[in-house]
């Protein structure tokens, strides 16, 4: 049975990178020195870059009206390792809100930027961009696993195939051809499969099924 969740905790946030995308000025340095007040890892950058560099935990971004082409251009290069992204903006014009929306921020915050309520929405983007890498992190565990299990599966019907075997037998043979070479279980089924392509054909699953597909008769 798996861990319940870690709490998280302010102290995790020492030594997190912050990206801080805004124009040199007041606002950017009073934004900077609060960072580091508790103990993040801020750095300045401006204008806004044609892509996020790959050294940051959360970016801070302004969506103001002459930043938006910038903006827009990066939108298009973001993905879902990409960091979490806190928008800045001082006005709830649709053009604005429709821009915060396509750039997938975590939170927005209100310009000039001031203290109250950056650890907050910092801590809350931190923890849910978390949750949402190990979230993705269980599902393509998820996905290799049930990859791996349709090939041992679909090298049991091959054996089954070609020497008759009862399917207990194949999967015993499986595991001891993996015993002897040192290999998984899985990377054997995909030696048997790639050795015998039209036979892993006829024995994969078809579209929408749960299980293989029966295998053709012997001619």
């Amino acid at each position: 049975m798996s861990s319940a969740r870690r709490k998280p905790r302010i102290s995790d946030l020492k030594g997190t990178r912050v990206l801080v995308l805004l124009p040199p000025g007041e606002e950017a340095e009073g934004l900077v020195s609060h960072l580091i007040r508790i103990h993040c890892l801020p750095r300045l950058e401006w204008p806004v870059p044609q892509r996020l560099p790959d050294d940051v935990d959360v970016v801070f971004m302004t969506v103001q009206t002459d930043a938006r082409d910038a903006v827009r251009g990066l939108i298009a290069t973001l993905t879902d390792l990409s960091p979490p992204i806190i928008a800045l903006t001082g006005y709830e014009d649709p053009s604005t809100l429709q821009l915060v929306l396509e750039l997938g921020a975590s939170a927005v915050i209100e310009r000039p930027v001031k203290p109250f309520g950056l650890l907050t929405n910092l801590m809350i983007s931190r923890d849910v961009w978390r949750r949402r890498q190990s979230d993705a992190r269980r599902l393509a565990e998820a996905d290799r696993q049930g990859l791996a299990l349709t090939a041992v599966h679909v090298a049991k019907m091959i054996l089954c195939r070609l020497h008759q075997m009862e399917m207990g037998e194949a999967h015993r043979h499986l595991q001891k051809t993996a015993m002897d070479n040192r290999k998984s279980i899985e990377d054997v089924a995909q030696d048997i499969i790639a050795q015998c392509p039209a036979l892993a054909l006829a024995a994969g699953p078809a579209d929408g099924d749960v299980g293989p597909s029966p295998m053709p008769p012997k001619t």
